[in-house]
């Protein structure tokens, strides 16, 4: 009970628990429903990392070429090669991450900037994609290819839409670098507008800017991108039940690497694998904890 007495109120031992635990128990909620404050916005689509991505595929399985055991049936986006491969096309392994412009642990795995003030709760993401480039991809052991998705809003769709206007002028991972460079944790907050698109365009040397910034204008590319991340989402909650950013697949072709050896990778890190449906292609769904991943690949691309 709360009791007046003069200008004062008092309030009671249990009132003021209850408020406390209600409380802190509305802040547990955000904190869950944020993953952290507003770090990252949990929805049917999310910007987590797949750390633990097991089954939720389909269940077909099909004989494989070493022995005729069944595997499980791994989809495989129809529009892969429509995106940017850094390293050969035609190597053993290739490493293919699927992430959106704004989610921040894809600027993580990246290693933004602002990322390094989160080392000590997501060390084991942070700059994944630049150790995989600069171990695997410039060692000739894999190539990497980066799938641009957008879910996060409109300045997805422009940060995805402006990086291909730069692949069109082979100049793809130098937007590709600028603008995780320029990543926040925030989402949507205009650091992606055409404008500020534009403005980190002209630090990359040899891009046209009047041809890139009309690509930009007239949203050249983005029909493109909402395909691209269509194709993704069905084919990512069609291998694992889910689609989150960012995901690692290792690709490995069948024809130079048995079941078994992709089996004892795979299981050696806890990984989901099976194989495309027409036999051509291993597929590893990895996490983007490095230690993990280079676990894997180390086993393939050795």
């Amino acid at each position: 009970m709360a009791e007046n007495e003069g200008n004062s109120v008092t309030l009671s031992k249990d009132l003021i628990y209850g408020i406390l635990i209600t409380g802190m128990a509305v802040l547990l909620v955000i904190s869950v429903m944020t993953q952290g404050f507003g770090v990252v916005k949990c929805q049917q689509t999310v910007c987590a990392p797949c750390n633990n991505c097991t089954g939720g595929t389909t269940g077909n399985t099909t004989g494989n070429t070493s022995g005729g055991n069944a595997v499980t049936v791994m989809q495989i986006p129809s529009l892969l090669s429509s995106s940017p491969i850094m390293g050969s096309t035609s190597g053993t392994v290739t490493v293919v991450e699927f992430s959106d412009y704004q989610c921040p642990f894809c600027g993580m795995a990246y290693g933004s900037p602002w990322a390094d003030a989160y080392s000590s709760q997501y060390g084991a993401i942070i700059g994944t994609v630049k150790k995989i480039e600069t171990e695997y991809v410039t060692t000739g052991k894999a190539s990497f290819r980066h799938y641009p998705v957008a879910f996060l809003g409109q300045e997805s769709v422009d940060a995805s839409n402006a990086a291909m206007c730069a692949n069109a002028q082979g100049k793809y991972w130098e937007m590709h670098d600028a603008l995780f460079v320029a990543q926040t944790a925030e989402e949507n907050d205009g650091k992606y507008s055409k404008a500020n698109l534009k403005l980190l365009a002209q630090n990359i040397s040899g891009l046209d800017q009047a041809a890139f910034g009309t690509c930009v204008d007239g949203d050249t590319y983005a029909s493109s991108v909402e395909d691209m991340t269509s194709d993704w989402q069905a084919v990512s909650n069609a291998n694992t039940g889910r689609a989150g950013t960012p995901t690692f697949y290792i690709l490995v072709d069948a024809s130079k690497v048995s079941k078994g050896e992709v089996e004892s990778a795979a299981a050696g890190s806890s990984y989901v694998w099976g194989l495309s449906s027409d036999g051509k292609t291993y597929l590893i769904v990895a996490s983007p904890e490095y230690a993990k991943l280079k676990l894997a690949l180390d086993a393939l691309a050795g």
